[in-house]
C-alpha cells in the first residue's frame, strides 16, 4: 500500500470524528471511496500503524527453552508489544529470532529490554551451572540450569506491570498478525525439568534469589511505556 494513500485515508478518518456533522460525513465518504478504490480495509489501515523489530533469541534454536519463551512474552507484555518466535537455518544449524511488534516504538524498546535481560539471565545461569559438582551428569546440569532459569524469570516477573492494551491496540496488532502470519501456530517451549527430583529444586530456589536482585532501571532505557519497576 502506498504511504500517500494511507495518509489520505487516515486524515479523512480523523476528520470523520469532527463535531461538525457535514464535515464528518464528507470525510467519511472520502475515506470509504479511497478504501474501496484501492482495496484497503479498516483492518489494513490499523495494521499500517504497527511496526516491528527483530531481536536475536538468547539460547534459542528450533525450539526455545520454556523459560526463554516466558521471558520474551513477559517483556512484550510489559511494553505493550506482542512477539513471535521464528527460526532460520543458518550455517548448518537452526537459529531462533524473536520479532516484537506493536505501536509507538514499543517493539524497539521491548527488543532492547529482552536482549539486556536475556544476556543477564544467560550469564547468571552459566555462573550457576559452572559452580555445580563436576561429577554430575550433563543432563543433570542442564536440568538444574533450566530450573535455575525458571526461578530467575519467575522472580523478575513479579516486578513487571503488564501494559493494559486498549481495544484499538488489540485490533491493530491482531490485524497485523493476521496479515504477516496467517497460519501462525502456538507451540510449547522446550522443557527439560519435567523429571526434576526433590534435590534438584535448590536450583530453582537459587534462581528466585538471584532474580530478586535484578534491577530493570540499570538495563532498560527510559520510555513513555516503561512499566517495569
Amino acid at each position: 500500500m502506498e504511504e500517500a494513500i494511507l495518509r489520505k485515508i487516515k486524515r479523512c478518518l480523523a476528520l470523520a470524528k469532527s463535531s461538525n456533522p457535514n464535515e464528518a460525513a464528507t470525510a467519511l465518504r472520502q475515506a470509504q471511496t479511497l478504501m474501496q478504490k484501492h482495496g484497503i480495509s479498516k483492518a489494513d489501515v490499523g495494521a499500517s500503524d504497527v511496526g516491528s523489530h527483530i531481536s536475536s533469541a538468547v539460547g534459542g534454536g528450533r525450539t526455545p527453552p520454556a523459560y526463554m519463551a516466558v521471558l520474551m512474552n513477559m517483556v512484550a507484555g510489559a511494553f505493550g508489544a506482542k512477539c513471535v518466535y521464528q527460526t532460520q537455518f543458518d550455517n548448518g544449524k537452526w537459529r531462533g529470532v524473536v520479532e516484537f511488534f506493536g505501536l509507538d516504538g514499543a517493539p524497539e524498546v521491548a527488543a532492547y529490554a529482552f536482549e539486556v535481560l536475556g544476556r543477564q539471565l544467560k550469564s547468571d545461569r552459566n555462573a550457576y551451572v559452572s559452580g555445580l559438582n563436576k561429577r554430575l551428569k550433563r543432563t543433570t546440569k542442564i536440568r538444574r540450569g533450566d530450573l535455575y532459569a525458571q526461578g530467575w524469570v519467575q522472580a523478575v516477573s513479579q516486578k513487571v506491570v503488564t501494559h493494559k492494551y486498549s481495544p484499538a491496540e488489540r485490533q491493530a496488532m491482531a490485524s497485523y498478525e493476521e496479515k504477516r502470519w496467517p497460519n501462525l501456530e502456538t507451540a510449547e517451549g522446550r522443557d527439560t525439568t519435567t523429571k526434576a527430583r526433590c534435590h534438584d529444586m535448590q536450583a530453582k530456589l537459587q534462581g528466585l534469589i538471584d532474580g530478586e536482585k535484578v534491577d530493570f532501571h540499570r538495563g532498560v532505557r527510559s520510555t513513555k511505556r516503561a512499566a517495569l519497576y
